[in-house]
C-alpha cells in the first residue's frame, strides 16, 4: 500500500511539473496585446501569473512601451535579485519572448522602479551605483536616459525622487522637495511636493494629464488599498479619492498604460508582492461619484 501511495505521489509530481512547463511554453507562444492576457474589468486580476507575477519574487512596476510590443518589469528576491533586476519581454515573430534581463539596464547596479515616457523617448530610474553632482547627497538619486538615432544616452542626474511620469505634452511629474536640475528636453517639471497637504507617493499622471494616482498610507488609515486618485480641476486638484471601492488589497505603486485603458499596481500578497491590473473604467466611475 505504501509503495502504491509513493507511486501515486510521484505521478502527481510529474503531472504538476509537466503542467507547469506546459503553461510556460504556452505563454511563450502567446500572441496579442498585453502578453495575450485576458483584459480585466472593474475587478482586479493577477497579471501573467507564474511568468511575471512569480510567488518567490516581488515585482513592483509593469510597463508596456508605446505600441505595446515590449513589456518591462522589475523583480526582487532573496537570491540573485537581492538588489533588483529589470526584465524585458517583447514580441518577436509575432510571439512574446521569454523574459530576460533588460540589456539597457544590465550595466547599472541597484536599478529600481524604471518608468517610461508616453512617447518612449525617455527612461527614468533610480540607482545608488551612479555618480551624483558634487554637493548632492546620494539618497535616492533619479536619472534619465534619452533615445537618439545612435541609441540611448548615458544616464543624467535629475533630482532626488522615485517614480517620475510624463504627460503626452512632455510635462514631468514627480515628488521630490529637493533641487531639480533643469533640462531643456522637458517642457515643464512639476514637483508635487508641497502642492498637496500630504505625501504623494509614487505619483503617476495619466497620459492626458487629467488625473493623478498616488499612494499614501496615512490617508488610507485601516484600508488595505493605499492608492488614491486626484482629478485636475483648472489649476488645482480635487480632494483625493480612495480606489478601495474596487481594490481591496494592500495595493500601492501604480502605473497607467499609455493607451489609458488599464492600471497596473503592486499588491503585497503575504511576504512577496505581485503585479495586478484593472480597467481605468473605475476612474471614470470615481470621477462621476464626485459630480
Amino acid at each position: 500500500m505504501r509503495s502504491k501511495s509513493v507511486f501515486i505521489g510521484i505521478g502527481f509530481f510529474f503531472v504538476f511539473t509537466l503542467s507547469g512547463y506546459a503553461q510556460q511554453e504556452d505563454f511563450l507562444g502567446r500572441k496579442g496585446p498585453y502578453l495575450g492576457q485576458k483584459p480585466p474589468g472593474k475587478t482586479p486580476e493577477l497579471f501573467a501569473p507564474g511568468i511575471m507575477s512569480v510567488d518567490k519574487y516581488s515585482e513592483f512596476v509593469c510597463i508596456f512601451t508605446p505600441g505595446g510590443e515590449e513589456c518591462v518589469f522589475d523583480r526582487y528576491g532573496d537570491d540573485k535579485y537581492q538588489s533588483g533586476a529589470v526584465f524585458l519581454t517583447r514580441i518577436q515573430n509575432g510571439k512574446w519572448t521569454k523574459p530576460e534581463i533588460h540589456p539597457l539596464f544590465a550595466k547599472f547596479n541597484d536599478v529600481f522602479l524604471p518608468t517610461l515616457s508616453p512617447d518612449g523617448q525617455y527612461w527614468f530610474f533610480t540607482s545608488k551605483s551612479l555618480p551624483v553632482p558634487e554637493g548632492i547627497k546620494k539618497i535616492i538619486p533619479m536619472y534619465f536616459m534619452k533615445k537618439t538615432k545612435a541609441g540611448w544616452t548615458d544616464p543624467e542626474y535629475l533630482t532626488q525622487s522615485i517614480h517620475a511620469s510624463l504627460t503626452l505634452d512632455g510635462t514631468v511629474y514627480l515628488n521630490s522637495g529637493r533641487e531639480i536640475k533643469l533640462h531643456a528636453e522637458f517642457k515643464t517639471i512639476v514637483d508635487l511636493y508641497g502642492l498637496f497637504p500630504f505625501e504623494v507617493g509614487h505619483p503617476v499622471i495619466s497620459p492626458d494629464g487629467s488625473y493623478l494616482i498616488f499612494d499614501n498610507r496615512k490617508l488610507a488609515g485601516q484600508r488595505e488599498c493605499k492608492l488614491f486618485v486626484s482629478f485636475k480641476k483648472g489649476e488645482s486638484w480635487t480632494d483625493p479619492v480612495s480606489l478601495d471601492k474596487f481594490i481591496k488589497q494592500h495595493a500601492f505603486c501604480a502605473w497607467i498604460s499609455f493607451d489609458g485603458k488599464y492600471i497596473f499596481y503592486h499588491s503585497l500578497d503575504g511576504a512577496k508582492g505581485n503585479i495586478y491590473w484593472i480597467s481605468t473604467e473605475i476612474i471614470e466611475e470615481l470621477k462621476s461619484d464626485l459630480e
